[in-house]
């Protein structure tokens, strides 16, 4: 009775979203907008509400939506698919290939070990090793949606060594601590990501003459200390209590386990497979092995167990570490040899086939093709936007709240994060919304007598926002990198409220600094 009042409930939440739909669509437009652009928020408000109710997965919505703009809306094909047209897309598919070489070579679980067994085998240690290795990284790789798409999967195979439940508290919190590592360089780092070249490009020459990359970091560190140490004390506090670990320090890499781990796998048919991905389709089994949960992995080839130890590398192995360190070393040297990401992601998608790390077989079933076509619509959102008019009517409409902070700097620096928080549920695309922002701030920063770095470095520091998942592709790469099998995307969406409050505390410390610099 009770799945059947949950299903009525759900499909009723479903049609009272169709019915806002069709109301706007069919009755005077949003005053400012035009009928395609009333139409496009209509059926957007009823894809959200089927996403948040599942009354169909979500990649089915995504399509159901994007024709609707094509048919309904009258919104161009090119605009409501441009991104399988994109670098971006084509970048994601290699990147969750990569993923998929990492995990079936075993190079993903011997990292995931190294990383263990580098830092003590604590919620509180693991948690530090997902910020540093995100902060790190951060520089190397100008996508933030490639490097949540790689380190996802190796966070969930660190809490699956650990003996973490998946999408439990603990686990919820690396992956919090994965995606906080990554996205917090980015907006301190022009080279972290493609947004803060953007946003470059839209400041004046002689700002630009001024802040240069170490300028721009000096300008930007106190921001980033900041966001880095609440976020680690957050994480802590809201996922380090209340759950044990499936194992101990003590039983993990324990010989005992070797030989159930063995057994289990074999009964799962997998080649490489830990205890958590085993309950993925043996719960039963996961239920009754879980106070001791095992180490290890099974080739079947050999029927042998895999060591606890790390070991010396296997042939395929290597061969996947000497892809994935020059593919991310040509990411990292892109502005010098001038060649494109997603075509040196496309080359280790080859290599990865020709070395035979790879087959057929487990690219049509490892990569998550289902969240590929969600992304690829989702993303697309902005170009939808942009044809209909959206993005400028949202500007001009805001654009009075913007002028009435300037008195206060702390207002200012505040009240451009709390707008851009808001807008982001609009204007879907971070680069269209930062040079649709600058172009009307830019202006106004003289006249005020603030610098524009201070403006555009105040609405970057926000632009991230994951309430909904069409929001960020770093957060839908990462989300669906893992199936969605590590932490709950309602309990992510409340962490990104979180995440997004401590943004806003280090744009508030900042403000004295930046006095201090003449920055305001």
């Amino acid at each position: 009775m009770k799945e059947e009042a949950k299903r009525r409930i759900k499909l009723g939440c479903a049609a009272a979203g169709a019915l806002v739909a069709a109301l706007l669509i069919t009755t005077c437009p949003i005053p400012g907008l035009s009928y395609q652009a009333t139409a496009v928020l209509g059926i957007l408000i009823m894809a959200i509400v089927w996403w948040i109710t599942g009354v169909l997965p979500e990649f089915v919505t995504a399509v159901v939506m994007a024709v609707l703009f094509v048919v309904v809306a009258g919104i161009s094909v090119g605009a409501t698919f441009s991104t399988f047209a994109s670098s971006t897309w084509w970048l994601l598919l290699s990147a969750f290939t990569l993923g998929v070489g990492m995990k079936t070579s075993g190079l993903m679980r011997r990292i995931a070990l190294a990383i263990v067994r580098k830092f003590p085998r604590t919620f509180r240690c693991q948690v530090i090793a997902q910020l540093v290795t995100g902060t790190v990284l951060g520089p190397l790789i100008p996508s933030l949606a490639v490097k949540g798409a790689m380190l996802a999967p190796l966070a969930m195979s660190i809490g699956d060594e650990l003996g973490y439940e998946r999408q439990g508290k603990r686990a919820t919190g690396l992956f919090a601590a994965m995606l906080v590592g990554i996205r917090t360089v980015a907006p301190t780092i022009v080279s972290a990501s493609v947004t803060g070249y953007a946003l470059m490009a839209t400041l004046p020459a002689d700002v630009q003459e001024q802040f240069n990359m170490a300028s721009w970091f000096v300008a930007a560190l106190p921001w980033l200390v900041v966001v880095l140490a609440l976020n680690y004390f957050l994480i802590m506090g809201m996922y380090g209590r209340g759950e044990k670990a499936g194992s101990s320090s003590e039983t993990v890499g324990a010989p005992g386990n070797a030989q159930s781990f063995k057994q289990s796998s074999l009964r799962c048919g997998t080649r490489f497979v830990g205890a958590a991905e085993c309950a993925d389709s043996k719960q039963d089994e996961a239920g009754n092995s879980a106070g001791e949960p095992s180490r290890g992995g099974t080739d079947l080839n050999d029927n042998q167990s895999i060591p606890d130890g790390l070991g010396p590398l296997s042939v395929v192995e290597k061969r996947m570490l000497a892809i994935i360190l020059m593919t991310v070393v040509l990411w990292a040297t892109e502005p010098f040899h001038h060649i494109s990401a997603m075509a040196v992601g496309l080359a280790a998608l080859v290599f990865m086939f020709v070395l035979k790390v790879i087959d057929v077989l487990a690219f049509k079933s490892g990569v998550n093709w289902t969240s590929l076509l969600f992304i690829g619509i989702a993303l697309g959102l902005g170009s939808v936007f942009a044809e209909a008019g959206l993005n400028d009517w949202v500007m001009q409409t805001c654009g009075p709240a913007f002028q009435a902070l300037a008195g206060n700097p702390y207002l200012l620096v505040l009240g451009i994060g709390v707008i851009t928080v808001v807008l982001r549920f609009l204007i879907v695309s971070e680069v269209a919304y930062l040079n649709l922002l600058m172009a009307f701030l830019v202006p106004m920063a003289a006249s005020v007598g603030v610098n524009p770095w201070v403006l555009g470095f105040s609405a970057y520091a926000l632009v991230i926002a994951w309430f909904a998942k069409y929001q960020s592709p770093i957060y839908l790469a990462a989300f669906y990198a893992v199936d969605g099998k590590m932490a709950k995307h309602s309990e992510l969406a409340k962490y990104c409220g979180v995440y997004l409050a401590t943004c806003l505390a280090g744009l508030v410390v900042c403000v004295p600094y930046w006095q201090w610099m003449g920055l305001l």
